[in-house]
């Protein structure tokens, strides 16, 4: 059993609609808003969603992922661009498992409105990792861990992405649970001018990478009973952010255990809250 959750099947992971928000969830910073309605997500999401492999030239690693253009993204009118690392449960080769975990409420209408974002999931090889660290540990040291071969295929996709999508430079955004939650500190740590924000669930990082990411907008969430990732790995990784004269923002929710994304991509604020962000020309 992957200590990330069950696989899931597409039928299971994509409901019409997202089901509602336990009532029972209680969130425990003053930094915390209370879910919203959770966003409907339109009954054509699938077809919405273009399933494609991309080929890293020069690992040759084939990285399945689907994609998601708003209808807005023109030449005259650039959308912004979303990468969406899923956890490890996740992985595989079926293009469809990484659209679980409520990752559709990320092309739902309410949340897209004002800020149309193309989305896109890639799908992690089975058996790898978007960063080669032990999850249990909840951080690692960047220096000593270079980049995995997915996260490199991974960045060579957006790159390819930027060159074939009408794409705002200033509007490069992440988010990620579990695995990917660490994905998403991974990435903008080795990246710290590329993305305008990031939302990171249940994750880790590095510490030490605090002072070179300082000003990127970040919103972390996690579970103070979580069994699979230990809540210092958003602890440590917040508390260097403000250290270092940042200013994350940062939910932990009490009596909850791992699969905090029944929280953050229930709720249609804190989605919209990462598809606003804009770096500085």
């Amino acid at each position: 059993m992957l200590p990330f959750g069950p696989i899931s099947t597409a039928r299971q992971r994509l409901p019409l609609w997202l089901s509602a928000l336990a009532a029972s969830a209680c969130l425990s910073t003053s930094t915390a808003r209370g879910p919203t309605e959770p966003t409907a997500i339109a009954r054509n999401a699938m077809t919405d969603l273009e399933a494609q492999v991309f080929t890293d030239p020069d690992s040759g690693l084939a990285l399945p992922y689907r994609l998601f253009v708003p209808p807005a993204c023109t030449a005259e009118t650039p959308c912004g661009l979303l990468l969406f690392l899923h956890g490890a449960g996740e992985r595989g080769s079926d293009n469809q498992a990484q659209l679980g975990n409520d990752a559709l409420g990320l092309i739902g209408p309410a949340v897209q409105a004002g800020n149309p974002t193309i989305v896109v999931y890639p799908q992690c090889p089975k058996d790898m990792q978007w960063v080669d660290a032990p999850w249990a540990d909840g951080s690692y040291t960047l220096a000593q861990t270079p980049i995995s071969q997915p996260m490199a295929a991974t960045l060579k996709l957006l790159a390819s992405l930027q060159a074939n999508f009408s794409v705002d430079p200033h509007r490069l955004l992440v988010t990620g649970l579990s695995m990917g939650g660490f994905g998403t500190w991974d990435i903008v740590a080795r990246h710290p001018t590329m993305f305008a924000g990031a939302l990171a669930l249940c994750g880790g990082g590095d510490p030490a990478a605090a002072p070179a990411i300082r000003d990127v907008p970040v919103w972390a969430f996690h579970g103070d009973q979580d069994p699979a990732v230990p809540v210092r790995g958003s602890r440590e990784m917040i508390q260097a952010l403000r250290k270092a004269g940042g200013n994350p923002r940062y939910t932990e929710i009490a009596g909850h255990g791992h699969n905090v994304w029944i929280v953050a991509y229930r709720d249609t604020e804190v989605l919209r809250w990462l598809l606003s962000q804009r770096r500085a020309p």
